[in-house]
């Protein structure tokens, strides 16, 4: 009978043993499954932050180099402007001088028909 129970009382022993480390186990890995579960959050946040920050970068960039051309557009359009009326004032001056020759070639003609 000693034998039986002291059988009984180590299989006992051994279930409770067992069962609480199996309570263990289980709460180690809830805890590691959480771990886990948060680092994988942390770095999906940061790559996230990461990914906005060089989009913030980017956009940026993009405004700049916009602006830089949006001026150099109208240097541009300001340098041929410029051009446009010099060249009307050379043309203006030149009808006026091819003017001035006729009515002189015209006057020249009456004189000699006179």
């Amino acid at each position: 009978m000693k034998t039986l129970l002291k059988t009984l009382f180590v299989a006992a022993a051994v279930a409770l043993g067992t069962a609480a480390c199996t309570k263990t186990d289980k709460r180690n890995a809830e805890a590691t499954a959480d771990s886990a579960a948060t680092t994988a959050k942390t770095a999906t946040d940061s790559a996230a932050d990461r990914t906005q920050a060089k989009l913030d970068r980017a956009s940026k960039k993009l405004d700049a180099a916009t602006e830089k051309l949006e001026a150099k557009i109208v240097a541009a359009s300001d340098k041929l402007d410029a051009k446009m009326a010099k060249a009307g004032a050379k043309m203006d001056a030149a009808g006026e001088k091819l003017d001035a020759k006729m009515k002189a070639m015209g006057d020249a003609a009456e004189r000699t028909a006179a």
